[in-house]
């Protein structure tokens, strides 16, 4: 961490308007990478410069940012606030890059909704219920600490739940229904043709 520190120190002192940090906590442990974390957005507060902050750790870019870009083979797909990018993916893309929310393909949302368009769920909003609108059969857990993570196979899609440790685990092989709150589900309608006019735009 001190050489990160003395590095941006060196970098400071003329006092730019714009800053670029390219992968800067990349060598660091966990530990210390989160405390850096927490250094560079005090600092860029205090000093009111711009930092770009290049990262392939998708956690370090929402808890950091005030926007996000997302690259893929050297274009732009979506660019938002954390949230947006987060919780309202334009393409499947992103979707399962931040934070590999569950991606339904268009045959299965199509008969869920009506709609014929990928769509998105965060793995923490899935829920296990007595009936719901899909039916799955339990492929793996994993302890996390505060969740488990638990895969399945829908109807040849897989997805992942995290369930909080208070909720009651199935096993593996168990046939259980999934449900949502309908906020839940991001129907990505424009999703190749948004990715396609932002990729074009950048590349113009």
């Amino acid at each position: 961490g001190q050489r990160q520190r003395v590095a941006l120190a060196r970098a400071l002192v003329n006092k730019p308007r714009v800053l670029l940090l390219d992968e800067p906590l990349g060598a660091l442990d966990l530990k210390l990478r989160e405390q850096m974390q927490e250094e560079l957005k005090t600092l860029q507060r205090q000093l009111g410069i711009t930092f770009v902050f290049v990262t392939h750790d998708q956690g370090e870019a929402l808890s950091m940012a005030d926007r996000v870009a997302v690259f893929n083979d050297g274009k732009i797909i979506q660019v938002g606030s954390p949230e947006d990018i987060y919780f309202r993916p334009e393409v499947p893309f992103v979707a399962d890059f931040v934070g590999s929310s569950n991606v339904l393909p268009e045959a299965l949302v199509a008969r869920l909704t009506g709609e014929t368009c990928p769509a998105a769920i965060r793995p923490e909003r899935l829920r296990l219920a007595p009936e719901g609108p899909l039916k799955a059969r339990v492929t793996g857990l994993s302890f996390l600490g505060l969740s488990t993570r638990v895969s399945f196979d829908a109807e040849g899609t897989r997805l992942t739940a995290l369930l909080p440790q208070d909720v009651a685990r199935p096993r593996e092989g168990d046939e259980v229904a999934l449900t949502w709150a309908p906020e839940d589900l991001h129907l990505m309608r424009a999703s190749e043709r948004a990715g396609q006019q932002v990729g074009q735009r950048v590349g113009a």
